[in-house]
């Protein structure tokens, strides 16, 4: 048996471990607006880590992240030597008649752990599979790059659990995963004890919100409320309907094209176009299409919020950590594994999975940064239905965590209310998935019949994933992993030599590219690319000189207004083409840039 490491490059390589432990440099203020949606749709497809999707993409946290943990032994990743040479792995694109029915490492709660091993994210050969390292492309997902570039995508969003298909659509579904009957701990796909806690849905009802799950009788068996003791025992009638019954997919397609949506709808797709490893991206993609072109050519438009997200990563490698508690506390995020002796476990988070959001508030290819999960969902619904009279929601997530609460964003940021866009934007057509002559969903199998053979594991001999080069405009709480453009008007912030000054804006002029440190756990240095020195303060006056003392906390204003970089009591600013510090605040607007 082969005994496999990842990359032994120092830091320059790509096989990088990334802190994504919750950035507080900032300070989010109230978001307004959100009156201005009254349709939301839920849709959750399968088995797809952002490094997988979306690593080479530019603008986002992927392959060019600038923000590397290193291991202890210098290296990024544990090396384990063989007697007469040494074998490493690093990423590899999946290519060929065949990438899109390759499938990756396990989902399951065991391998997972063991892939991120105690926080180190160092064991995916060993602990889950070398074929987790697989990655696409926009040749092989055309509509999925296209989706992403013409809305807004988040790039650190998580799979809320650890672990595979159940216990996440259970936390999408529900805010926890563990419960009655007994203390109930859901860490894999087992569904022999009817779940006892309560789901979101049931809020819903409570509140007199309307609402509906569209999915037809092929449902992968994905969803949720169907393992709950309560949906299992409704007497047949109009709530049972709502949450198990088969009002399907053309039922989604004709309520959006006549008007008659619910306030909240959530959509359950066919096993063969879930995307879920060996199942092709692009039958996916021709799902998600129909989905989307639904929502957009519906005379409610101009007042719905389409989220699509991935429920777990599929076994496949995404270099940034998961986000975990510290060990055991609180304690109900931290719960005995069965698959170690009972030995103290973390929940989750497991890995970035991509979350793309259509609507009018989301356009033009944006970067959303802030760290979100599944439960930032149900928070998203809380926030949006508001609070009562007594200050409680009218619409409670009441299973969720003070861990999650205070840790995970509520999405409200992805929105630009300030500046809309109802146009409707032409997305390419994705051929229609391969049927059997009995109508089921074929695609799968038709892949696997095509000529050529898989990609195999390139050992040892590769070189570091190539990316796109380009840059997208950030919104949301500002997160480490990214090269930065400050930008105000037509000016950006950019450092010469020792001086730090203002130029003109362009995503081709390094010195105008920053990256950022954590100084503190609520600010920032600000390190430029070009001089490997920091933004200082002398008096009122802007400098480089070295990353140390008193950071910056980034404020995040809203999507149409950007941030605002405050070191101390007082603002950056640009005057001209100087650079200065003020107690007033000057807006920003900051892009992600990949090179």
């Amino acid at each position: 048996m082969k005994i496999l490491a990842l990359s032994t490059a120092i830091a320059a390589a790509f096989a990088a471990l990334a802190s994504a432990s919750p950035i507080k440099g900032h300070k989010k203020l109230a978001v307004k607006g959100l009156e201005n949606i009254q349709h939301i749709v839920y849709f959750m497809q399968e088995n797809r880590a952002f490094d997988n999707y979306y690593g080479t993409m530019a603008g986002v946290r992927g392959f060019k992240d600038p923000n590397v943990a290193i291991q202890s032994n210098g290296t990024p990743f544990s090396t384990i030597q063989i007697p007469t040479h040494q074998m490493h792995l690093l990423p590899f694109r999946l290519s060929g008649n065949k990438a899109g029915c390759t499938a990756g490492g396990s989902n399951g709660w065991e391998p997972n752990h063991l892939a991120w091993n105690n926080g180190s994210n160092n064991n995916w050969p060993q602990g889950n599979s070398p074929h987790a390292l697989g990655y696409l492309t926009r040749e092989e997902i055309p509509f999925q790059f296209q989706l992403a570039e013409e809305f807004t995508i988040a790039d650190m969003y998580f799979q809320s659990v650890m672990s595979s298909t159940n216990p996440n659509r259970v936390m999408w579904m529900s805010g926890t995963i563990q419960g009655p009957p007994g203390n109930t701990i859901l860490e894999d796909n087992t569904e022999s004890t009817p779940l006892g806690w309560s789901t979101f849905p049931q809020a819903l009802t409570t509140a007199g919100v309307s609402w509906q799950v569209y999915q037809d009788t092929d449902n992968f068996d994905d969803n949720a409320l169907a393992w709950f003791k309560h949906w299992q025992s409704l007497p047949n009638g109009t709530e049972k309907q709502k949450g198990l019954g088969f009002l399907g997919l053309q039922d989604f397609y004709d309520h959006a094209g006549n008007g008659t949506l619910p306030t909240i709808s959530y959509i359950v797709g066919p096993t063969e176009l879930s995307e879920h490893p060996d199942s092709t991206p692009m039958a996916g993609a021709w799902l998600q299409e129909q989905v989307v072109n639904a929502v957009m050519n519906s005379p409610q438009w101009n007042t719905t919020a389409l989220f699509i997200n991935y429920d777990e990563s599929g076994g496949y490698f995404d270099h940034v950590i998961p986000v975990t508690p510290p060990k055991g506390d609180p304690a109900e995020e931290w719960v005995p594994d069965k698959f170690n002796n009972g030995a103290l476990a973390p929940i989750g988070t497991g890995h970035r999975v991509p979350m793309v959001v259509v609507s009018p508030w989301t356009r033009g290819g944006n970067v959303f940064t802030e760290v979100s999960d599944h439960t930032s969902t149900l928070r998203f619904l809380e926030q949006y239905f508001g609070t009562n009279s007594t200050g409680g929601y009218k619409v409670p997530a009441e299973n969720l965590s003070q861990w999650r609460r205070s840790t995970f964003g509520d999405l409200t940021g992805i929105f630009d209310f300030e500046n809309h866009d109802y146009s409707v934007p032409q997305l390419m057509t994705v051929p229609k998935p391969a049927q059997t002559s009995s109508g089921a969903w074929d695609p799968t199998e038709m892949c696997e019949n095509l000529p050529g053979s898989k990609v195999s594991m390139p050992y040892g001999n590769q070189s570091f994933p190539p990316t796109e080069i380009g840059a997208k405009k950030i919104r949301g709480a500002i997160t480490l992993g990214r090269t930065l453009i400050f930008q105000s008007g037509k000016s950006a912030v950019q450092a010469n030599s020792s001086t730090a000054s203002v130029g003109s804006y362009g995503t081709t002029n390094k010195n105008a590219f920053f990256t950022l440190e954590q100084a503190s756990s609520g600010t920032f240095y600000i390190k430029s690319v070009a001089t490997g020195t920091c933004l200082t303060v002398s008096g009122n006056q802007v400098a480089l000189g070295a990353c140390s003392g008193a950071g910056w906390t980034i404020n995040y204003v809203s999507a149409g207004s950007g941030y605002t970089l405050q070191k101390r009591d007082h603002y950056l600013n640009i005057n001209g083409r100087a650079l200065s510090v003020s107690s007033r605040a000057q807006n920003f607007i900051i892009s992600s840039v990949t090179y």
